[in-house]
């Protein structure tokens, strides 16, 4: 049987793709599919494998080795009922929002919680997908639902502690694959992809598709608040902490960034965007559609993508020119 396992990351349309892929379960067994998300994988059907590295314990570690052995089980099951490939939609393999901000760092002990799902996927084929996205708007969505959820409204020093940490998305690939050597790792842009799980779903699973309205296909869920619901949420915590929260883009959203730092965080997204079509050291497949996407920090805190063709193919053929279509995205 083969597996997928689609890593998110947060705040890169999950929450939607998942939905899309609860919402056609049926479409999805008839194709030979199934699809376990967090309704399922939160119910404990993970138990013992997703845990901070300082949380491992004696007891986790007999958890997991049980919770290893119920899922083979599982999975021989499912083939024995004609069933192709699973595909395990779940962010939190690695690592959590909460962690990210509490740390001052982007999915910090990466690598050691992957390698205690390794010997889950041994001798499988494996593909495993990861959605990107602009650092200042991951992060500025990030905060946003940590603020909803009555976290404070962060300071200047802890945002420049998150504009300065040197952890990247291609670092994260290159831990992804290290832990994967024999995996297909395929890296889409959330810029391109947002509110298009269909086309998550044909290219982390390998070609399956379902009909084109199919339930969901166009569904943008969980969009971070915007700077008015973010106002009302903290007022009862007094001036201080609502008047952080003052500067806001042209479409209502907090930007807790300001110019130079959104200017750092738009050249590291280039860095990264650069390196995966680039080939990613032959280490992961990058999909961002018939156009390449380019980026540039707007003063009014949106980030502007500018779509051209992309000017080396894939095989090292001639350039094939550019165009000037722009999508104003908001964060």
């Amino acid at each position: 049987m083969d597996i997928t396992l689609h890593l998110g990351a947060h705040r890169t349309g999950t929450t939607t793709f998942q939905a899309y892929l609860e919402r056609n379960s049926g479409a999805l067994a008839a194709a030979g599919v199934v699809a376990w998300t967090p309704r399922r994988t939160r119910g404990g059907l993970l138990s013992g494998l997703v845990r901070r590295p300082e949380e491992v314990t004696w007891e986790v570690e007999r958890r997991a080795f049980r919770t290893r052995g119920r899922i083979a089980l599982e999975r021989a099951r499912l083939a024995r009922h004609g069933m192709r490939q699973l595909l395990i939609s779940e962010e939190n393999l690695i690592g959590s929002v909460r962690n990210n901000l509490r740390e001052g760092a982007f999915y910090p002990s990466l690598d050691a919680r992957l390698e205690r799902l390794a010997p889950v996927f041994a001798c499988e084929r494996l593909r495993i997908g990861l959605s990107i996205r602009n650092y200042q708007s991951y992060w500025t969505s990030a905060l946003s639902f940590a603020i909803a959820r009555g976290h404070p409204v962060p300071g200047p020093d802890r945002i420049s502690q998150l504009v300065g940490q040197s952890r990247r998305w291609r670092h994260i690939v290159r831990e992804v694959a290290r832990v994967f050597p024999g995996a297909e790792l395929v890296v889409w842009p959330f810029e391109r992809y947002v509110s298009q799980p269909d086309a998550q779903l044909r290219f982390i699973t390998g070609g399956v598709s379902l009909p084109i309205r199919a339930a969901g296909s166009r569904d943008w869920r969980n969009p971070g608040p915007r700077a008015k619901e973010l106002r009302e949420m903290v007022a009862c915590l007094g001036p201080g902490q609502a008047g952080r929260l003052r500067e806001v883009t042209g479409d209502g959203r907090w930007m807790p960034f300001d110019a130079a730092q959104r200017a750092r965080l738009d050249a590291e997204y280039r860095r990264d965007l650069d390196w995966l079509r680039g080939g990613a050291d032959g280490i992961a497949r990058f999909i961002d559609g018939p156009r390449a996407i380019t980026s540039s920090a707007r003063p009014d805190g949106n980030v502007e993508y500018s779509a051209g063709r992309v000017g080396r193919d894939r095989t090292g053929g001639e350039d094939r020119g550019h165009d000037n279509e722009t999508t104003r995205v908001a964060i």
